[in-house]
């Protein structure tokens, strides 16, 4: 008779546990979307945009991805709740600690109806090369690169020849 009640015990715990479960599980939302994006040096955040959310808030999960391992670095939600509206988050990247972040955007199961949104976009934004102005880059790109000066000359040398600076000259001369 022991046995029984035992085994009584027991199958009553597992459904009171799988019934506290179910809840918890369902709190998590319909997942919407769930990119993992790569970073290295050059990249300077990760974003989200969501365009013309339902009116109710997404959930977006960020993970920082390090050698397989994830780990939670952020969480919150977002909405884009006007027509036409996108909103953007940020999110800054630590590319000495994380190959990779991984973005999961889910529904928000507290309310009971179901988010849309026409478009969810995650990707990152790169560092842009700073300072120098006019001469930023002399090396490789900017204003004055090796081919733009190669290009200026040819075109004033074509001007020169076909007789363009004529009138310039002449105005110099006299």
């Amino acid at each position: 008779m022991n046995i029984k009640k035992t085994g009584l015990a027991a199958l009553l715990t597992l459904a009171l546990l799988t019934s506290m479960a179910v809840p918890a599980v369902a709190q998590s939302g319909a997942e919407l979307a769930d990119k993992e994006v790569t970073v290295d040096g050059d990249t300077e955040s990760v974003y989200l945009e969501v365009t013309n959310t339902s009116g109710d808030n997404l959930n977006y999960t960020v993970y920082g991805i390090s050698d397989g391992l994830s780990t939670e670095v952020e969480a919150g939600s977002i909405s884009s709740a006007d027509e036409n509206d996108t909103a953007r988050q940020t999110f800054a990247v630590d590319s000495e600690k994380y190959d990779s972040y991984r973005v999961l955007v889910t529904e928000d199961a507290s309310d009971s109806d179901e988010e849309s949104v026409d478009s969810i976009e995650i990707g990152t934004t790169v560092n842009q090369a700073s300072g120098g102005g006019v001469f930023a880059g002399v090396g490789g790109g900017g204003l004055f690169s090796p081919r733009n000066i190669l290009i200026g000359l040819v075109v004033i040398g074509g001007a020169y020849v076909a007789g363009f600076l004529d009138p310039l000259k002449n105005a110099l001369e006299g």
